[in-house]
């Protein structure tokens, strides 16, 4: 059954704080311009920023709707600059793609959006399966099993 990236992103945070790896958490919808959907830490101190679309797009816009609006991307920039882990976890076709901030900015240089057929294949993680909530955020978080 495919859940949705949002509850796969939930249960590795589940699964990273009881390994002790990381703390992430889903900022509340409540909170109506939020810099991202889950942010949190990694045992080791450094701050995470995940950000999480369900687009069935091409191309991932940047700055406007159904993409990563302005306050994220500039949001998601600064904390990359800072030494966060910023990521964009981006889901279409039941495939979720996992992007560094780094990753993001090369993609989508002299573009306004981030194109899905230019993500390499080992960013790619599928939504569905046994392992699909420890990979969505590997390589930038390692969900390890028991």
């Amino acid at each position: 059954m495919r859940k949705n990236l949002e509850g796969l992103l939930r249960e590795a945070g589940r699964r990273l704080a009881d390994w002790q790896t990381a703390f992430i958490f889903k900022v509340p919808e409540e909170w109506k311009t939020t810099p991202c959907d889950f942010f949190g830490h990694t045992a080791e101190g450094r701050a995470i920023l995940i950000e999480a679309k369900e687009v069935s797009r091409p191309s991932l816009p940047i700055g406007c709707e159904p993409g990563l609006a302005p306050h994220q991307w500039n949001a998601l920039c600064d904390a990359n600059r800072a030494n966060c882990i910023a990521l964009i976890c981006w889901a279409r076709n039941g495939v979720c793609a996992t992007l560094s901030m780094d990753m993001a900015i090369a993609l989508s240089e002299g573009r306004r959006s981030i194109p899905w057929n230019r993500i390499k294949e080992k960013f790619l993680h599928p939504l569905t399966g046994e392992r699909a909530t420890l990979e969505i955020l590997e390589p930038f978080v390692a969900v390890k099993s028991k």
